[in-house]
């Protein structure tokens, strides 16, 4: 009789033992530690806004970022730095005319995980444009003196994670600076078919891009 309690005691000395440490062990997943990561993808851009006479349409692009997320479970945090080429084109005069605008973005965003497989990210950002460039045919013209230098908005989207470090996602920006300068100076001909001060533009963009975890 003693011996069979002893056995029983034992077996259930064992069972706790090893149950303390699968917990211990999921308090403390690799999934969880402080993460760099990489990624790059595809814009999809076009502004929002009108003017009288002038339809913009969409313009592709190219985005590479590099992120930090310190260590959380659920919800968390990620800051990112983010090089974005994005812009709108037009028809000027039967001439296809593309602008390109190249942003840096430093978004930071709340993010919330589920598992270890899918990712929300919903916050603000904040821009500053580097480059804007107006193309027709061969020919390139600077533009960046008409347009406001910084840019903030939101951005919202989500990853997964289908292997260990690989990142697939996409993510929408909603900007909500001002494209161009309200004070223009420079006299006519303006150098794209309107009034700058007379616009309302903003950009809008869908990012989607491929990416590695270390």
């Amino acid at each position: 009789m003693v011996m069979k309690k002893l056995m029983v005691a034992l077996a259930l000395a064992f069972v706790l033992m090893k149950a303390g440490a699968q917990n211990k062990q999921a308090n403390k997943p690799e999934d969880f530690k402080p993460r760099f990561g990489l990624k790059a993808g595809y814009n999809w851009s076009y502004i929002t806004g009108s003017t009288q006479g002038f339809n913009p349409d969409d313009k592709s692009g190219f985005m590479v970022a590099a992120f930090f997320a310190p260590s959380s479970k659920g919800l968390g945090f990620r800051t990112e730095l983010v090089f974005s080429r994005q812009g709108y084109s037009f028809d000027e005069g039967g001439q296809n005319t593309d602008v390109l605008n190249d942003y840096i973005y430093l978004p930071q965003l709340t993010t919330y995980t589920i598992g270890k497989r899918v990712q929300f990210q919903l916050g603000a950002q904040i821009g500053f444009l580097l480059n804007s460039k107006k193309q027709s045919g061969s020919k390139d013209s600077s533009i960046t003196e008409i347009m406001n230098k910084f840019d903030y908005g939101f951005a919202g989207g989500v990853e997964i994670y289908p292997i260990k470090n690989l990142i697939l996602g996409g993510r929408y920006n909603l900007g909500l600076g001002k494209l161009f300068k309200q004070d223009y100076q420079s006299p006519n001909p303006y150098p794209l078919p309107f009034n700058p001060e007379t616009t309302n533009f903003k950009n809008g963009l869908f990012q989607f891009f491929a990416g590695w975890r270390f």
